[in-house]
């Protein structure tokens, strides 16, 4: 990608064009310039930025066009060419961020990781209270570590700034619904799972399109319309409104993995059957060079699981011990509800067991919505939660008999 007129770096100046005929140009040639990158075309956004720079008055405009042109050819992929320009960007303006900045960008899309985060910590120095700077050095934090978590709450980090009267509908009822959405993967890769995509699909993807991530699987901890999407059973169906889920993300091409038990409640509400992997009790899942680790644990419905990524994977999950993420199994103090109609205390009861022999005191538990905390750990639970031990009379007279 050749740049135009005169170089690559300092261009010399038309001595006839008046000073304000100049600025004028300047800005025309920049606005011009940006318009074309926000239409995608960042060779003509190359073009542009050419010219603005044979009206440039001094180095702080230079450095402004030459942090612009790194981003045209980072967007180009010409790596190099990319460099180059932020090179110089720092050079014409040391004590300003976006070269520093520019420089962490390319670094970051080669997966250069820790040269990204010597960058951005360095175009943090000069701007220490920005936002997408702070961001961008956890980002870089977690990729030299390798580990990649969110947990996501309506009316926090989606399910906000509805679109239209239906959407707000929906929003308003994730918000009272209090579901955690997770998104779990490799920081290294740039690849995550979305676990229990519910509510707000576009809001989802748009966390980890800002993470500069790829969700590449949809997990589904168990059936239910507020975790999986779908149609509300009654009476939350009285308004006709479909909550989207995992049905729009297995359209856009994700495959989806449910425990073998609640696939037929998928295929229910539109998933293909071609899409879904039906999985059983100890199914690994390998996302990147993380490892997603299915466990069944029927009761709040058949085929509920939870998933458990042990603490031996990249990243060193919760501190080294590993986490849970528990769907409506294990909530702090509690667990999911065993008043539906294919629930059953029964197998609650041996799930319940089940978690407190095999997991870890130290694991961290993250519950499937927000009703007594975000988190507990299994030591907690077996403590004061439904995983210290009790007899199956003393679970059947907690639950209201059989």
């Amino acid at each position: 990608h050749k740049f135009p007129r005169g170089g690559h770096f300092r261009h010399s100046l038309d001595s006839t064009m008046e000073p304000q005929n100049r600025k004028a140009e300047f800005e025309d040639a920049k606005a011009k310039a940006a318009e074309a990158l926000a239409k995608g075309d960042p060779q003509a956004a190359i073009d542009q930025y050419g010219d603005a720079m044979i009206c440039a008055f001094d180095d702080t405009q230079r450095g402004t066009i030459h942090s612009n042109l790194s981003l045209c050819y980072l967007r180009l992929k010409d790596y190099a060419m990319a460099i180059t320009h932020a090179d110089v960007a720092m050079a014409l303006r040391p004590g300003w961020e976006k070269g520093y900045f520019r420089h962490g960008e390319v670094a970051f899309e080669q997966r250069d990781y820790a040269t990204a985060l010597k960058d951005y910590e360095e175009a943090l120095k000069c701007a220490p209270n920005d936002a997408a700077l702070n961001h961008r050095v956890k980002l870089a934090k977690e990729a030299t570590e390798g580990f990649y978590f969110r947990q996501l709450l309506p009316g926090r980090d989606i399910c906000v700034n509805a679109k239209n009267p239906v959407e707000a509908q929906i929003f308003g009822a994730a918000v009272q619904m209090q579901n955690f959405i997770y998104l779990v993967g490799d920081a290294r890769t740039r690849q995550c799972a979305v676990i229990d995509a519910c509510w707000d699909v576009d809001g989802i993807i748009a966390v980890a399109k800002k993470d500069k991530m790829s969700i590449t699987r949809a997990v589904a901890t168990h059936y239910h319309f507020d975790h999986v999407g779908g149609k509300p059973p009654p009476p939350f169906d009285a308004l006709g409104i479909e909550v989207p889920g995992i049905k729009q993300l297995e359209a856009a091409g994700l495959p989806v993995h449910v425990q073998e038990e609640d696939a037929k409640k998928l295929l229910e509400i539109g998933v293909k059957e071609t899409s879904m992997t039906l999985h059983q009790d100890g199914d690994v899942l390998q996302v990147g060079g993380v490892r997603l680790r299915f466990v069944h644990t029927p009761g709040h419905s058949p085929g509920s699981m939870i998933v458990v990524v042990d603490g031996d994977n990249p990243g060193s999950p919760g501190g080294g011990a590993g986490i849970v993420v528990s769907g409506d199994t294990i909530f702090p103090g509690s667990c999911g509800r065993l008043d539906l109609p294919d629930a059953d205390k029964d197998r609650m009861f041996h799930s319940l067991a089940k978690c407190a022999s095999a997991l870890r005191d130290e694991m961290t538990v993250y519950p499937g919505h927000n009703y007594n905390g975000a988190s507990s750990t299994i030591a907690k639970e077996k403590r004061d939660g439904l995983l210290r031990p009790f007899t199956k009379t003393q679970w059947e007279a907690m639950m209201g008999g059989k």
